[in-house]
């Protein structure tokens, strides 16, 4: 980048003191037509230094504003990469957020279908306990036809197991009522559970005494 300095004052004051000088020296020497052509020459070359140092001043200005608009040029297009690296970096940032939820989502609606098939599971277990309860209690009555209070007893159990396996169904239909989160729409009723499977047991161990 190329610099174009301006004549200093001094500079300009010395041209024209030695010009004068010239000037008085040949007015001095007599005024001749040689003398009055040396005159108009060195005052043409003090007109011609004077316009050159005010071109040089021009150009010099021209110069400055010229590196003033390339400066404000490169402040603009730095400050438009500042913006579009942030806005760049504040898009990541969502996107991230948005993967981050979806992770989330997708582990959750992973777990409660664990949940729902762990219950299954254990409904099914109850199943076939019951169904192994209810042939060994035909076998008892098929072998113990003469026992009539342990037969009512075992109605009584097996009338207690069907109340209970048809309460695990109830509570299985329950996994097929969820909302949007996968959270069941109506709470499981453990304890009817736990109650129901405690009278299916105590009748049981009733009708195997009196079995025995």
């Amino acid at each position: 980048m190329k610099h174009y300095t301006k004549p200093t004052k001094l500079a300009v004051s010395l041209k024209q003191v030695l010009l004068g000088a010239i000037v008085l020296g040949l007015v001095g020497c007599g005024s001749t037509a040689t003398d009055q052509a040396a005159i108009d020459q060195a005052s043409a070359i003090e007109a011609q230094q004077q316009e050159e140092a005010q071109a040089a001043a021009t150009r010099a200005a021209q110069e400055r504003a010229r590196i003033a608009r390339v400066e404000a040029e490169r402040a603009r297009q730095e400050a438009a990469e500042r913006e579009e690296a942030a806005r760049v970096a504040q898009a990541a940032a969502e996107a991230e957020a948005r993967q981050r939820a979806q992770r989330e989502e997708a582990a959750r609606i992973a777990s409660a279908e664990q949940a729902r098939r762990a219950a299954a599971a254990r409904a099914q277990a109850q199943q076939a306990r019951i169904a192994e309860l209810e042939v060994q209690i035909e076998a008892l009555r098929a072998s113990n036809a003469s026992r009539v209070a342990a037969n009512n007893k075992y109605e009584d159990t097996i009338a207690a197991a069907q109340a209970l396996l048809d309460a695990l169904n109830a509570e299985q239909r329950k996994y097929s009522n969820t909302n949007a989160d996968g959270e069941l729409l109506v709470p499981l009723e453990k304890e009817l559970l736990a109650d129901l499977e405690a009278r299916k047991n105590t009748l049981k161990r009733e009708a195997e005494a009196l079995g025995q």
